[in-house]
């Protein structure tokens, strides 16, 4: 009933945005993407998520006293103007992209490393605490400021299922929401061709795999900037059909829920705000446009939402790891790199850059390498310009805004390795890299391969094809979506896209079993306890371990299958250090609980000055009394006790 009520609710919204916009289904859904995040978002801060049950409901319910109170002549005008917004070929593509999207990633698990780290360990959190933990309680500690925008979505998910956390729901939601910023371009179909349509709902799913296939695996949050900040720069130019308050609105909004995805998404609505800056100057300049007022509310939005989510992490003392490393690199303590190191990772950006595909693989068509993919995408827009698909102003801007940013992000890119990815092995070896350019840059190629499309699909240009036979006019008429269902089926990574969307199915069960053999057994015992737990608006534990048991990797495992509770690791070796070691450690991590594994030293004089004797296998609270540091027991294992 929760689910029903749910979509029933946004399938209204989106057509309620339809009927006062008079714009087709498929241009309005990332608009009601968008609500349904901010939405969400405010209620997150009071831990009241599970609220958009009774909205939705109250939403329904009032339409439909409307229907029933409104007069037979405003129901009439209602159904109307919804079959206008429903009808075409746009609409039905479109759900069946987001359906198919949602349902064929349905039967994912988690198994992808980022997403073991913040983006399910976050999701599950936000479903255990119904919006977003208190001060020192986050799950991911070490993602503290990392933005909520698309968890939210895959909670609204992830709560239709009333059982329990489900992992499949989540990728539902993850699926539907990186699709939904994608589908506007089925608003360029004309006719009714369902077999155009289908090509395009395929090509659709593949289309990220011609630059990205870290989606194909987990959750990757940098797609979902590219969906975003691709559907923004599309948004700009695509003013022809639509009112002004419509095309205003779905750019603030764009760029607002941009900024919510994830941290670096501020560096993406940069350069979305100052392509729409010098665009809209320029009109202003040529009398096209009066004053700027729209700009400034456009630019507003997502500086209160990114400011607020900021605001939200100092007071709440939430802080990634690599935000630290980014502002302490600022103050001037740069790393010491090495020649050789330094040398190698150049060597190692030169040659992934000129010559490794994109897609981590080689395909039966095109593999583009970030470079050739560089220049293919000036070479189309070259021509795309000299076609006149766009006015010579807006050629200009492209011309230079296209190259320039990428230029620039790839100098980001680079400046990063050499800094605050400089001690990640991993990038020393041309794949790695390689990898890293791929997943950080889709929102350049996939964005700006969003836009060209775009700009490609809405071109109408002044032929004449009425001499021409049936099959010929055809083609012509359906040219644009032929040249770029081409491109997709050229260079698509084929073979990764059918894993991601259902070869994944065949290896479930061995990587859950391959998830299950990264927990010890004093792991399991430990989050057996965690399930009897209340831990009301989350707890953080400092988990200590032997440091002769080098167990980081498996931390990770741990983390996800113990969120909401925030756990933070120590390793701790009896035989070199004391009590000072926990109490600092403690201390460190804000924690306000402690749990220890067995240790194959004397723990004792680690725990000997906490106020009474320690065992291992037990949760303690941590109180700390005029600076001195105390253990009162919690919890212990009924096996042992």
């Amino acid at each position: 009933m929760i689910m029903i009520i749910n979509i029933a609710a946004f399938c209204l919204l989106v057509l309620c945005l339809a009927i006062r916009f008079e714009e087709k289904i498929a241009e309005v859904i990332p608009t009601g993407v968008c609500l349904l995040i901010f939405i969400l978002y405010g209620l997150a801060f009071w831990n009241r998520l599970s609220w958009i049950d009774g909205i939705g409901a109250a939403f329904l319910l009032l339409w439909l006293c409307w229907m029933a109170l409104g007069g037979k002549e405003k129901r009439k005008l209602f159904w109307a103007a919804a079959g206008r917004a429903v009808g075409g070929i746009s609409t039905p593509a479109a759900v069946i992209a987001l359906a198919g999207a949602a349902l064929l990633f349905s039967g994912r698990v988690t198994v992808w490393w980022d997403d073991l780290n913040f983006w399910a360990t976050d999701v599950k959190a936000l479903y255990g605490l119904d919006g977003f933990a208190a001060r020192y309680t986050n799950a991911a500690p070490e993602f503290g400021d990392y933005p909520p925008g698309l968890q939210l979505l895959k909670w609204w998910f992830v709560h239709w299922d009333g059982e329990g956390f489900s992992e499949g729901l989540m990728f539902a939601g993850y699926g539907f929401g990186v699709f939904a910023f994608l589908v506007p371009v089925f608003g360029k179909l004309k006719g009714k061709n369902p077999l155009v349509a289908a090509a395009a709902i395929l090509c659709l799913w593949a289309f990220p795999s011609v630059a990205e296939v870290f989606y194909c695996q987990g959750m990757c949050a940098d797609l979902a900037m590219a969906a975003v900040y691709g559907a923004f720069l599309a948004a700009v130019f695509d003013e022809k059909g639509h009112g002004k308050f419509f095309y205003r609105l779905r750019l603030a909004l764009y760029l607002g829920v941009l900024v919510l995805i994830k941290s670096v998404g501020f560096l993406w609505a940069a350069f979305g705000l100052a392509f729409l800056w010098i665009r809209f100057w320029g009109r202003v300049r040529r009398g096209e446009e009066k004053g700027i007022r729209p700009l400034l509310w456009i630019t507003a939005v997502p500086l209160l939402s990114g400011g607020s989510w900021l605001l939200f992490c100092l007071v709440m003392r939430r802080v990634a790891k690599l935000t630290g490393a980014a502002f302490s690199m600022a103050a001037g303590n740069l790393p010491v790199l090495l020649a050789k190191t330094r040398q190698t990772l150049l060597g190692s950006f030169a040659e992934a850059f000129a010559f490794w595909p994109l897609h981590r693989g080689s395909t039966w068509g095109v593999d583009f390498s970030p470079l050739g993919l560089f220049c293919t995408i000036c070479v189309i827009l070259f021509l795309l310009c000299k076609k006149k698909v766009v006015s010579r102003a807006d050629a200009r801007l492209l011309g230079v805004f296209v190259p320039v940013s990428g230029l620039v992000f790839y100098g980001i890119n680079l400046v990063s390795h050499l800094t605050i990815f400089a001690a990640e092995t991993q990038y020393l070896e041309p794949f790695g890299m390689v990898s890293s350019i791929e997943r950080y840059g889709a929102p350049f190629t996939i964005g700006t391969l969003y836009l060209l499309a775009s700009l490609y699909l809405s071109w109408e240009p002044d032929e004449d094809g009425g001499k021409d036979g049936t099959v010929f006019r055809a083609l012509r008429r359906w040219k644009g979506w032929l040249v770029c269902l081409a491109f997709v089926a050229l260079s698509a990574h084929w073979p990764q896209v059918w894993q991601g969307f259902a070869g994944y199915r065949q290896t479930s069960r061995e990587d859950l079993a391959a998830r299950e053999e990264m927990i010890s057994p004093e792991s399991r015992q430990f989050l057996a306890m965690a399930q009897e737990l209340d831990y009301g608006k989350g707890m953080r534990v400092l988990y200590c371990r032997d440091a002769a048991d080098n167990q980081w990797v498996k931390n990770t495992y741990v983390a996800f299958e113990a969120s909401p509770i925030s756990l933070v690791f120590a390793s701790l070796d009896p035989e070199t250090m004391d009590a000072s070691a926990v109490r600092d450690a403690a201390a460190s991590s804000h924690a306000g609980y402690l749990y220890c594994d067995p240790m194959q030293g004397d723990e004792g004089k680690l725990f000997s000055d906490f106020g009474q004797e320690f065992e291992t296998g037990t949760l303690y609270r941590i109180v700390w009394d005029n600076g001195g540091m105390k253990l009162e027991q919690v919890w212990q294992d009924k096996k042992r006790a």
